[in-house]
């Protein structure tokens, strides 16, 4: 009976604490997706593998640098623990500008550490990436010396193969090689590795017709895929958990109202999307059938995937500060004018190449699932995005233009006329803003090109289509 009594008593206690740690706390938080989950073909057991698998001495002090760090830095204790190795973590987010981060250690973290060097603990600091710079491995490096631990202790951790020298971080080559690197291996290339590569703009030469010119593509920003050996089926990142769970439900949706290929879940995030032979379409494929097709599929779109979210102010604001920053003058967008009561998840990629016409006659959609809700825009939106993707992608005017927007309307029950100029211009800003901002990261010199070339497009077409009624005084 005494003991009963100690456990009721611990219970109310244990009760007592847990009704103190959530006063204050919100009902509901709301986190941001981790990019390499999602987007980037990054499997956390990559990181437990790589752990495990490495001779780190007596014990392992684990430094994760948030925020996708804070999962990669737990897979390696817990692969280190499991092997034998005794191991602990902190999580640490440098601060600055991307090319130049820095690090420091709040009073309790320096105390760990310095209990972890008396204890003679290696040191692995655990991220995605390096990223353009590696200034945030590095700063973190640079912290645990500023700290008194020796370069030879000091070990990173990441997901690429890295030259120093092309780093763009400050004396970076010089800072870089102070420490040792571990490469987490990835299992979805050991399992797909031996495939047709598809992604990194590979797909062009591949799929396109030779000869033919080529669209720009980011190589960095592309999602993993690959062509089966049989040629009947693309395997293609998706993303792991829900997020790949709300990519495939829609390329399924796609798919069964005869919209886009078939596909089937592959596993760690990878898709199996049927492969359809045919011809990637181009500008001058846009008669009025095809226009048709595209109005039928945005009507489909904009019925099949609503959303509750509405990214529209910050849509707005995208598009204010990059017309500013790239005419000098304020775009003439109404207040609100990119708002929307019925936001919906866009395609997001209303290029010409992104239709194919089939051997058998048919025009299915390719690329249609993941890019609406991705980390670049549109974000959840007004189907309006994607009606304006088509008249500017396929550079439509004056008879087409009309024809398709009316298509959309009697398909749709929709009049979007009202609404389309301001999305027209929101559209025409972000893509001329990304392949300026891709041609300026690139270290494709071909690529950089096809940006330049994209990012004249879309400029004149600001500057032309949009004339006075967009720019003001510049």
């Amino acid at each position: 009976m005494a003991l009963i009594g100690q456990l009721e008593e611990a219970r109310a206690d244990l009760s007592d604490l847990l009704r103190k740690v959530a006063i204050g706390l919100p009902e509901l938080v709301r986190v941001s997706r981790f990019e390499g989950f999602a987007y980037y073909a990054l499997h956390p057991m990559d990181f437990a593998a790589a752990a495990g698998a490495e001779s780190h001495g007596s014990s392992v002090a684990v430094i994760g640098i948030r925020s996708i760090g804070t999962v990669l830095s737990a897979m390696a204790v817990a692969a280190l623990r499991k092997h034998g190795t005794p191991a602990t973590r902190i999580t640490v987010r440098p601060a600055g500008h991307p090319y130049d981060r820095s690090t420091q250690f709040t009073e309790s973290q320096a105390d760990w550490l310095k209990q972890k060097k008396q204890h003679g603990s290696s040191f692995l600091v655990v991220d995605e990436g390096p990223g353009l710079s590696g200034s945030s491995f590095v700063s973190v490096a640079e912290a645990l010396v500023r700290s008194g631990i020796d370069c030879d202790r000091i070990m990173l951790m990441g997901t690429r193969e890295v030259d120093p020298g092309r780093l763009c971080t400050t004396n970076a080559a010089r800072r870089w090689k102070q420490f040792r690197w571990l490469k987490a291996s990835s299992r979805i290339w050991q399992q797909y590795g031996g495939m047709t590569v598809l992604h990194g703009g590979a797909w062009r030469e591949t799929l396109l017709a030779p000869g033919s010119e080529w669209p720009p593509c980011w190589p960095e920003m592309e999602r993993v895929k690959f062509l089966a050996p049989d040629g009947g089926c693309v395997f293609k990142f998706d993303g792991l958990g829900d997020s790949g769970e709300r990519v495939r439900e829609r390329s399924n949706a796609i798919w069964k109202s005869g919209f886009g290929p078939k596909t089937e879940h592959a596993g760690n995030g990878m898709t199996a999307y049927e492969f359809v032979p045919g011809t990637p379409l181009d500008r001058p494929y846009a008669s009025a059938e095809m226009l048709d097709r595209i109005a039928e599929y945005c009507a489909f779109r904009a019925s099949a995937f609503r959303t509750d979210d509405d990214s529209g102010d910050l849509l707005e604001q995208m598009a204010n500060f990059n017309f500013l920053q790239e005419f000098g003058a304020e775009a003439n967008l109404p207040v609100a004018s990119l708002r929307t009561a019925t936001p919906i998840i866009a395609d997001g990629r209303m290029q010409p190449h992104e239709w194919i016409q089939g051997s058998d006659g048919r025009v299915l959609k390719v690329d249609a699932s993941s890019h609406g809700d991705d980390h670049f825009f549109p974000g959840p939106t007004d189907i309006a995005w994607d009606l304006a993707g088509t008249i500017v992608e396929w550079d439509l005017s004056g008879d087409a233009e009309t024809h398709f927007v009316e298509k959309y309307r009697e398909r749709a029950g929709d009049g979007p006329n009202a609404r389309l100029p301001q999305f027209v211009l929101a559209y025409s800003v972000f893509r001329m803003a990304y392949c300026k901002m891709a041609s300026a990261a690139t270290q494709h010199r071909a690529e950089k090109a096809r940006f330049d070339r994209a990012y004249r497009f879309y400029r004149n077409r600001i500057e032309t289509s949009c004339g006075a009624a967009a720019i003001s005084g510049s």
